[in-house]
């Protein structure tokens, strides 16, 4: 009962502890941004090392790879569709020429 009730607290304690994570990650990129640092490279590095290790599936460290990534396969789809309908418009073309004038197609 007692190790429930503790690994609860534990919990909490890392959810406390990401949300502090977040926001201090949060503020001191923007003032990274801005050139008014208060804490070192090595501190800040230290904080995203230690979110990774809590929580490594974190919006935080949602990059511009992933986003790429979701962007080539959406592209991918696209060209799929856009050869798909390609291939069937001539199919149909076909299909109209040789239904409707016969004198197109000389084998038959």
């Amino acid at each position: 009962m007692t190790n429930k009730n503790q690994m609860l607290k534990d919990q909490g304690d890392i959810k406390k502890r990401i949300d502090f994570l977040v926001k201090e990650i949060n503020l001191n990129r923007s003032l990274r941004y801005l050139d008014r640092q208060k804490i070192s490279a090595k501190e800040y590095d230290g904080m995203e090392n230690e979110l990774r290790k809590l929580d490594p599936n974190n919006p935080l460290f949602y990059n511009i790879t992933q986003k790429e990534k979701k962007i080539k396969k959406i592209l991918r789809s696209s060209i799929i569709l856009i050869i798909f309908i390609a291939i069937f418009s001539i199919f149909i073309w076909f299909f109209y020429m040789f239904r409707y004038n016969p004198f197109v197609y000389p084998y038959t």
